[in-house]
């Protein structure tokens, strides 16, 4: 159920048994975008006077701990034109002699280390087909997160791949052709950490599991509050222009300019580009407004009777 942002700044103060001046506090210190509200600003917010933009309202509502996701419409309307962005990149065919609605196995957070033939397709594919200069050992890291996607037939139809930075780590060791530099963190040993999940790469030819790794995605920022940013490196025009027509985005690093194909930026196709965006700017875009409060439960309907294994 949608809940005003001011009754959820209430709620929050009733069940923590705080002051306005400690929830304030809170704000202040958690994220430098916040670091000039005052207390005049916030009573306002409380009591619906005013209300910020709904980015950072699912950014006040994470830091104080409350669900960040009764504030969003699920029947706020997208442009057309927004909503056949998402509906391209779900619904287009990468793969015509399957069927689209063909079984498929999803194996959630497993290691590479002990699947040589898996490992090498997906080396592969960021060799070959992304062209960059990857250490095979780089996709081995213990912090990384491989989710991977088979059809009945164990043929490989999809993977995604991802990991935690610290918001701080410069740019130039988020450079896919050195990820084997990237210094990727175990987000469950340091809870303390402001981070940024940095999406590594993600592929699937069929539209079940591609549905699946897109639903992972945005529950994955929706539920670590700790999550400020998003890096993401993207292969094909439809996934940019998702970004890029829904949220600010800053383009971190391109690769191998192609005379076609690929991603067009700034008038010239490459490879692939290394975009970043806010987190909660992307769970506050329309476009995913109708998906955002049910993620766990469309992954839940997708997943079931797959044989999805999430043991690693």
């Amino acid at each position: 159920m949608t809940i005003s942002f001011a009754k959820c700044l209430q709620a929050v103060r009733n069940d923590k048994q705080i002051t306005q001046q400690e929830a304030l506090d809170t704000l202040i210190s958690s994220d430098e975008s916040l670091s000039k509200l005052d207390l005049t600003t916030y009573s306002r917010w409380e009591r619906g006077v005013t209300k910020p933009k709904l980015s950072k309202q699912l950014l006040v509502a994470r830091i104080l701990g409350a669900d960040s996701t009764s504030l969003i419409d699920p029947e706020a309307n997208a442009p057309e034109k927004k909503r056949q962005v998402l509906d391209y990149v779900h619904s287009r065919t990468k793969d015509p002699y399957s069927k689209s609605s063909a079984d498929f196995t999803a194996y959630q957070d497993i290691s590479l280390k002990d699947k040589e033939d898996l490992h090498q397709q997906i080396v592969t594919f960021h060799t070959d087909y992304l062209q960059q200069n990857l250490e095979p050992s780089a996709l081995l890291n213990d912090n990384l997160h491989v989710n991977v996607f088979v059809d009945g037939d164990n043929k490989l139809v999809g993977h995604m791949i991802y990991g935690y930075v610290e918001i701080d780590t410069p740019s130039v060791l988020l450079n896919p052709n050195k990820l084997e530099e990237c210094p990727f963190v175990n987000e469950e040993r340091r809870p303390d950490l402001d981070l940024a999940l940095y999406l590594v790469s993600m592929y699937c030819s069929l539209i079940p599991p591609r549905m699946v790794a897109i639903l992972s995605l945005i529950e994955l920022l929706k539920q670590n509050q700790n999550i400020k940013h998003l890096y993401a490196n993207l292969h094909d025009q439809e996934g940019y222009n998702l970004y890029n027509s829904n949220v600010e985005c800053t383009v971190l690093t391109k690769g191998n300019q192609e005379p076609y194909g690929g991603v067009k930026v700034y008038g010239k196709h490459y490879r692939y580009v290394q975009i970043k965006a806010n987190a909660d700017e992307i769970l506050a875009s329309k476009v995913i407004a109708n998906i955002v409060p049910f993620t766990d439960e469309y992954l839940s309907s997708l997943l079931d009777g797959t044989g999805s294994d999430c043991s690693r």
